[in-house]
């Protein structure tokens, strides 16, 4: 199947954003809608390039004092401002915030020690920022901005259970956080708030076997999770909730062969776009047929050639057009860019 052609949904030509990035990379929308995309170089570096408000790209940004292991985890909250968790060489949880909207980021603040992953966050149904990471146990922690000031968080507590790789946590149509988990013996679980800002959670749900990558979460145009995932045979496997919110129907194959996990997100045209970095490299996507559909089209190459790392989750500009960052092939490592234009 060719790629689309229609206006919104087109892909161009690819963008080389150089540097030498070691991780995948990890994208954030700031408050005045301009992409500032966060990677880890070399030495444990943390830096970033912002767009420009012509389109362009401004120089790399270097965070001195911030050294960190794996994939950063950014994130804008309600106040407007952008904070960026990470994981430490140490094993220390992290986080430097911008010192106010669309400008320059403070100093490293250590929010927990000795985390067994990296984290991922999400933000509540009232705008507080929730970060969820594995613990040495094994376990799901979390923790949340203490109040609505945003800038103070509560100690970590333990959800239990057991996980084997960053967890994908998400903010649902039904306003309750829905976190996706690998398990023991390659499954997927999930857990989500008993009510709207809750502290109180349901048990873990089984909702997949032969599960061999660490999930990814989007909304549909319903608001309804959507989650994707590696399966033992190699395919693109997907899990989708159920209209009431409450639970999961059982997962289905959409088919292709991949080298790493898919990534997901909603696209113009209210259509959930996924991505994936197949067998020969490439970058190929799947998109849904119509609307909050439960079937998708064929995957389709978008070309490149995808280095070691994993490919980022996609992220819309302004104008709904998605971007999606990955690491290139070669000795360069550099940060290459395919985003949806109108022509």
């Amino acid at each position: 199947m060719s790629v689309s052609t229609t206006p919104g949904t087109v892909w161009g030509t690819w963008i080389n954003l150089q540097g030498g990035i070691h991780s995948e990379p990890a994208p954030v929308a700031q408050a005045d809608d301009r992409i500032q995309v966060f990677i880890r170089g070399g030495s444990n570096v943390l830096w970033s390039r912002l767009e420009t408000r012509d389109g362009g790209w401004g120089p790399w940004q270097q965070y001195p004092g911030v050294s960190v292991d794996g994939i950063p985890a950014p994130i804008r909250g309600k106040d407007g401002k952008v904070r960026v968790f990470y994981r430490t060489p140490g094993n220390n949880l992290e986080v430097i915030t911008q010192t106010s909207i669309n400008s320059g980021y403070g100093s490293p603040q250590i929010l927990a020690t000795g985390i067994g992953d990296d984290p991922a966050a999400t933000l509540g149904a009232d705008g507080r920022i929730y970060v969820f990471f594995p613990g040495t146990d094994d376990a799901l922690w979390y923790l949340r901005n203490l109040d609505l000031q945003y800038e103070t968080y509560t100690a970590a507590t333990s959800l239990t259970g057991a996980i084997f790789a960053t967890p994908s946590p998400i903010l649902d149509g039904g306003g309750r956080i829905v976190v996706a988990v690998k398990g023991s013996g390659e499954t997927l679980y999930t857990i989500q708030q008993t009510g709207t800002n809750s502290a109180t959670w349901e048990p873990f749900s089984l909702d997949a076997p032969n599960v061999t990558s660490r999930p990814s979460v989007c909304l549909d145009a319903a608001g309804r999770v959507q989650i994707f995932f590696r399966g033992v045979d190699g395919s693109v496997r997907r899990v989708g909730q159920t209209d009431d919110y409450n639970s999961f129907n059982a997962p289905v194959s959409l088919g292709a062969q991949i080298v790493w996990r898919p990534t997901c997100g909603l696209g113009q045209d209210g259509r959930v776009n996924v991505f994936i970095k197949a067998t020969d490299n490439a970058l190929w996507v799947a998109v849904q047929t119509t609307e909050n559909g439960n079937t998708y089209t064929g995957f389709q190459s978008l070309g490149g050639v995808i280095g070691s790392a994993g490919i980022s989750v996609p992220i819309a500009n302004e104008e709904n057009l998605l971007y999606v960052f990955l690491q290139g092939n070669g000795i360069a490592r550099d940060l290459w860019l395919q985003r949806q234009t109108f022509v």
